[in-house]
């Protein structure tokens, strides 16, 4: 699973604005060769995940005429750079893959059009579409994107080490308390110096995406009716928590990046890591064989983050009958059933559908496992309606300052909270 995903989750639409009026016009013909119309398509699935795209891209080709699909597989900061110059120039995709939270940018822009007519034709079948990814897809009441690609975050643990310890499956945590106190059970300082020799979990603070899914599972958000909210009375009490109960304690060291984080992991020295699936073939090229139990429930809802992608129309189709004809016709085929079931059991992503059975996963007991996590998916910044940059550098940088702290976190979390309310209203 491409570790670009997160990534991609983390990057958005550039500041400036380009005229992008004059795209989405031109004559029904246009990308048409012979009868043809020609479809680009640009991806930053560039690992094995890419190739399912580009095999289930060659099987739509093969089973029709009058449209042809082209992959241009790309890093996902090139079509971050690129997305919206390329479009004003005429020569940038009809369809793209990117994450919900910076296609805000791109859709108050113009480069994204809306794809509220490929959900209301019945035949394109997203009543059997997982109804909570539909909903990050929109936009002010609006469909844009058009589901691709989710993976849900979970907790992957050490087998070794959990074996050795004796935890069994129906000791997984079920609350965050008992994920705290797990990890501090597996916390091993074995000659006393302070500095552990194994850490119960490694919780990136400088990489702090988790926070947002802290807050919800207990009953708030970062941004609450359009206002910073790390202020408030619960958010202070979650974010407390989490420092007493992890940092506090060294069950996770502190100022500790996703690659720091995933490095601890990957050499036996954390028997617990919060991330997306890709750790798992990471863990393995290093000796390390995973399991995987699902977030647990926080005080009032259980939260799984969500690494979300979705298929976007660029104004380069609208107006266009044929290229939206050809990228409804194309979005359609990639979720149907059989290839639904090729993408979870190839590419280790949870089915799009809910028709979907465990059963016709069977090949691939691993994607079976977490695609009911999908269930409680929620997107990172989902609650924030802008500056998502500089929003995810100010929780990254606010992260260390809570784990490192000691006493009352009000004046810290003031002084991000004014800047996040700062970025929102840019």
């Amino acid at each position: 699973m491409n570790k670009g995903i997160r990534a991609a989750a983390l990057v958005v639409a550039a500041a400036s604005v380009i005229s992008l009026g004059a795209c989405g016009g031109g004559s029904k013909a246009a990308g048409s060769n012979g009868g043809v119309t020609e479809l680009s398509v640009w991806s930053g699935f560039t690992e094995n995940d890419g190739k399912v795209v580009q095999s289930i891209a060659d099987d739509f080709n093969k089973s029709q005429s009058n449209v042809k699909v082209t992959i241009e597989q790309n890093p996902w900061n090139v079509i971050n750079d690129k997305l919206l110059s390329s479009i004003s120039a005429g020569n940038g995709p009809d369809v793209v893959t990117y994450q919900p939270d910076g296609a805000k940018g791109f859709i108050k822009q113009g480069a994204i059009v809306s794809t509220d007519d490929f959900y209301s034709d019945s035949s394109n079948e997203t009543s059997h579409y997982r109804k909570n990814v539909v909903k990050d897809g929109e936009v002010d009441g609006k469909h844009y994107g058009v589901p691709m690609g989710h993976a849900p975050y979970s907790v992957y643990f050490n087998k070794a080490i959990f074996d050795a310890a004796g935890i069994t499956e129906d000791q997984y945590p079920k609350t965050w308390d008992d994920l705290a106190a797990l990890a501090s059970k597996l916390t091993v300082d074995k000659d006393g110096d302070g500095t552990p020799d194994q850490y119960g979990i490694a919780l990136a603070d400088k990489d702090a995406g988790y926070l947002p899914i802290f807050l919800q599972g207990a009953g708030t958000d970062l941004v609450v009716d359009g206002k910073a909210n790390l202020t408030s009375k619960k958010s202070k009490d979650t974010l407390t928590w989490i420092r007493d109960n992890f940092y506090a304690k060294k069950s996770s060291p502190s100022n500790l990046s996703l690659v720091d984080a995933q490095t601890l992991f990957c050499s036996g020295k954390a028997a617990m890591f919060w991330i997306g699936p890709w750790i798992v073939n990471a863990a393995k090229e290093k000796g390390i064989e995973t399991g995987t139990f699902e977030m647990p429930k926080g005080p009032e809802k259980q939260v799984t983050e969500v690494a979300a992608n979705y298929w976007y129309t660029t104004s380069q189709v609208d107006g266009n009958d044929a290229k939206k004809k050809a990228a409804y016709a194309w979005m359609k085929f990639f979720n149907n059933k059989k290839n639904q079931i090729t993408w979870a059991v190839k590419a280790n992503y949870p089915p799009n559908r809910t028709d979907v059975t465990a059963d016709d996963m069977k090949s691939n007991n691993f994607v079976s496992q977490i695609s009911p996590y999908m269930d409680h998916s929620s997107l990172l910044l989902g609650s924030v309606p802008s500056g998502f940059a500089d929003v995810q550098s100010e929780l990254n940088a606010l992260g260390p300052k809570i784990s490192e702290s000691t006493g009352d976190l009000t004046d810290i979390l003031q002084k991000s909270n004014d800047k996040i309310q700062g970025y929102i209203e840019e």
